[in-house]
């Protein structure tokens, strides 16, 4: 083994550290992910709105995709900007190891606080679908800008309105979902500037509330507890031909829109905060 900043790259050619701290995230939550991320609607799209947006504001340097999981960003900004570095910084080591599979280069089974960020030339940060498992994220988001360079951003995706919450966001580990508003004023408490918001899969919120928010309230209403564990969400991510082919070409709807615009309805948010 070799060590470097009190990091140990270790036999599988992960960087590693003690941890002090736990996220809100399910142990195996990162395994679900693997087995429903390369053919996952969601997943994709996800991807391709990063990518439009990390074209349409830029950085200049190196990325760091901060709780990214099992590296399914990671890898796929790494090929879209091969001239660039990026780092995948995980806290679990089982998504590490999955990354490793996917063929993810520079994988840290770190807590942000241990990455050397100044030294990897970091001025690009995502945070995709991570805050909301974090209790604090206003402390962790002001953490996490102490380590940025002026005019650094950071890119984050998490899920919309709270109307839409059932067992799914229960059993995933999250405090809250979120809305442009709450998002701006977050950035505001944070002491960064909102620099962009949109919401995204503007046509999830009616089918989520029909079959999710809408049947976990009448549940809750008379004791009743439904269960959606993560291994039927699954199913989820992969419709039918029909289906797909129509979220497909409003997913191309929502890329234009993103190049110049924002929608202004979705289940998800993406937003970019930039360090002042």
């Amino acid at each position: 083994m070799t060590t470097t900043n009190e990091l140990v790259l270790d036999k599988n050619n992960i960087w590693r550290a003690s941890h002090a701290e736990k996220m809100s995230y399910p142990e195996e939550g990162n395994n679900y992910c693997f087995a429903v991320e390369d053919n996952s609607f969601w997943f994709k799209h996800r991807n391709d709105v990063i990518f439009k947006l990390t074209q349409r504001f830029g950085f200049a340097k190196n990325f760091a995709d901060v709780g990214g999981g099992n590296g399914f960003q990671a890898r796929f900004l790494a090929e879209k900007y091969p001239q660039k570095n990026t780092f995948l910084i995980e806290p679990g080591y089982a998504g590490c190891l999955n990354a490793q599979k996917r063929g993810v280069e520079n994988v840290y089974n770190i807590f942000f606080q241990e990455f050397p960020f100044e030294e990897k030339q970091i001025d690009a940060v995502g945070l995709f679908d991570v805050i909301e498992h974090i209790e604090d994220d206003k402390n962790f988001l002001e953490g996490l800008a102490e380590y940025l360079p002026s005019n650094a951003l950071i890119f984050i995706t998490v899920p919309a309105h709270q109307w839409l919450w059932s067992e799914v966001d229960d059993e995933s580990g999250h405090y809250r979902r979120y809305s442009l508003e709450t998002l701006e004023k977050l950035a505001t408490d944070c002491g960064l500037e909102f620099a962009y918001g949109s919401y995204i899969f503007s046509y999830l919120p009616p089918i989520m509330g029909i079959l999710r928010a809408i049947p976990y309230r009448l549940a809750r209403l008379f004791g009743k507890t439904r269960q959606n564990t993560l291994d039927a969400e699954a199913d989820n991510h992969t419709p039918s031909k029909l289906a797909t082919a129509i979220f497909n070409k409003i997913h191309q709807w929502e890329l234009n829109r993103l190049e110049k615009t924002k929608i202004p309805f979705g289940a998800s948010c993406a937003v970019v905060f930039r360090k002042k």
